[in-house]
């Protein structure tokens, strides 16, 4: 199965600045759907609160929703349910409402489900590269499971290359005789945007990444460890069956250069522990082309964050760095959490 890049409204974060990219993948069509048995559905969109909130010790940080949106462009994974037996397929999103916040999509419904009495239909919305094979898809053996993406160490930190791994997933229960259904949707994960300015004179130019990690190592990602991903997911109980835990949030910018008084921003889109209080996490950058923290360039403080974290959310946080002139490989850079002014604490 191919799948396509949605395009980066779909993801439409609410930070302002953000600019519009479009990738496109290949034509992936379903076959005319026969006439028989069908439903149409109506695939809605609830919004958490936004909220803006502190995380302690240097500064603040802004705390919003993610102001998701469908496009046309997106491809529902789907799955019946009823006494034990399971059928799954696809559909295209046939269009979409009003600010984009509900897709419209027709579903057949498969000959062995007996619509006289209540069945279960479950949604799922992932992507990845086509030249992905594994991850972002139902479980062939039970298509109430979703199994979540991998490889997220081959996409870069910008909200094109996030929004590939952006998941979704709803359940409804169907009564007899329905026909018209609104399934609503929720979220698997979060977004991290970050903010990196370099606040000295000389140029930060090997960068390969930067590392978010908590401080002493604690897991508190869900489907992040070495980038596997893979972690399965239960429709039917809204409960994990498998975990891929993380102690650290990966972000590969494009650039590895960052001049003086320039800003660079890098998105991930992660799935929170959200039964756990994050506490100590710090920052450390990491030298081209190396990818583990012995190739550690610089570390920040830490920042105490008292609080667990939540689906649905993007955590904006706001970081400095800078050439340490003095300092004696292999940490020659300055890296300190800030606020939005990116003044040192």
């Amino acid at each position: 199965m191919k799948f396509r890049l949605f395009l980066l409204a779909a993801v439409a974060l609410v930070l302002a600045g953000c600019s519009s990219e479009t990738i496109e993948y290949g034509n992936d069509q379903l076959p005319d759907l026969p006439k028989g048995k069908v439903l149409q559905v109506t695939a809605s969109f609830d919004e958490p609160v936004g909220t803006r909130g502190s995380l302690e010790e240097y500064g603040t940080t802004i705390v919003k929703t993610i102001g998701f949106r469908w496009d046309t462009t997106d491809i529902i994974q789907y799955s019946f349910e009823q006494d034990g037996t399971k059928y799954s397929n696809i559909a295209n999103v046939d269009s979409v409402g009003v600010e984009g916040k509900t897709a419209f999509f027709t579903v057949e419904i498969p000959v062995g489900i007996d619509t006289e009495s209540p069945y279960t239909l479950y949604g799922f919305r992932s992507g990845r590269w086509p030249f992905k094979t594994v991850g972002s898809v139902l479980d062939a053996g039970d298509p109430t499971i979703a199994i979540l993406p991998t490889d997220q160490y081959d996409y870069k930190s910008t909200l094109a290359d996030q929004a590939i791994v952006f998941s979704l997933w709803g359940k409804k229960v169907i009564e007899p005789d329905m026909e018209n259904i609104s399934i609503p949707f929720q979220h698997f994960g979060s977004m991290m945007t970050l903010h990196l300015k370099n606040v000295g004179t000389t140029p930060v130019t090997d960068l390969h990444s930067v590392a978010l990690q908590t401080n002493p190592s604690t897991n508190w990602i869900l489907n992040r460890q070495s980038g596997e991903g893979l972690a399965t997911f239960n429709m039917a109980t809204g409960n994990y069956v498998t975990l891929s835990e993380s102690t650290t949030l990966t972000f590969f910018p494009t650039d590895s250069i960052i001049e003086p008084d320039e800003v660079q921003t890098y998105y991930a889109w992660f799935i929170p522990k959200t039964d756990y209080l994050v506490g100590n996490l710090r920052i450390a950058t990491i030298k081209s082309p190396g990818a583990t923290m012995s190739d550690a360039t610089g570390i920040s403080e830490g920042k105490v964050i008292n609080r667990t974290m939540q689906t649905g959310k993007n955590y904006i946080l706001f970081s400095s760095i800078s050439v340490d002139t003095t300092a004696v490989p292999p940490l020659p850079y300055l890296v300190h959490f800030t606020d939005s002014t990116f003044a040192i604490p």
